[in-house]
């Protein structure tokens, strides 16, 4: 099992599903705001062969939100669509660290809202949450998480758990994923049924 160190927050960029979003400048869950936005157009699909790929990784349209050309999501929790988002290409060499930098993405972002209409993380909350380990198998990815989770309702709690196991079978291309908080499935720790990762596991 490899651990590994807390990595920095990228900024996100838009993919065409959400091209010309940027970062809401509105508020954040820390009372904080950010003044830029910024802009992008839709991107060729990204070179299998370079070394540098965007991250995918999950956030939340929250019941109700309205985009002009429509969001293809998974539909979850209090009517929220969990949508993909791409990050800036990093370079990655293995499985485990493409789960840890997607999952490490959404643990030290600080934006709750990005885009106008947005899209959130409710992962910014549990400021303490910090990745342990992640070990990715054949069919299975195994993370595991210091910390403690911080929701401010049943329905937040829907998205950490979308956003979590969402992204972590997303991102190893396996629908079999364990996610542990301070030992505990982080199922067992929202009290939540599990969530079904099937349908974002790619495994090509």
């Amino acid at each position: 099992m490899r651990t590994f160190p807390t990595l920095p927050a990228l900024a996100v960029v838009c993919t065409a599903l959400l091209a010309g979003c940027g970062t809401d400048a509105d508020s954040t869950a820390n009372g904080t705001t950010d003044t830029e936005t910024t802009e992008t157009d839709p991107s060729a699909p990204p070179d299998p062969n370079d070394a540098f790929q965007p991250l995918q990784v999950n956030m939340v349209a929250e019941s109700g939100t309205h985009f002009p050309d429509g969001v293809d999501g998974i539909e979850f929790g209090c009517s929220d669509t969990l949508v993909t988002i791409d990050t800036v290409p990093i370079e990655t060499d293995t499985r485990e660290d493409h789960v840890a930098a997607a999952v490490e993405f959404l643990l030290n972002d600080s934006q709750y809202y990005h885009g106008s209409p947005s899209v959130t993380n409710s992962l910014t909350l549990s400021e303490t949450l910090e990745l342990s380990s992640v070990e990715v198998g054949r069919t299975t990815v195994d993370v595991e998480l210091t910390g403690d989770v911080v929701v401010r309702s049943d329905c937040e709690a829907y998205r950490v758990q979308a956003q979590l196991y969402g992204t972590a079978a997303a991102a190893a291309g396996v629908d079999d994923v364990s996610v542990l908080v301070e030992g505990t499935e982080l199922n067992d720790v929202l009290g939540l049924e599990p969530f079904d990762t099937e349908p974002l596991a790619d495994d090509e």
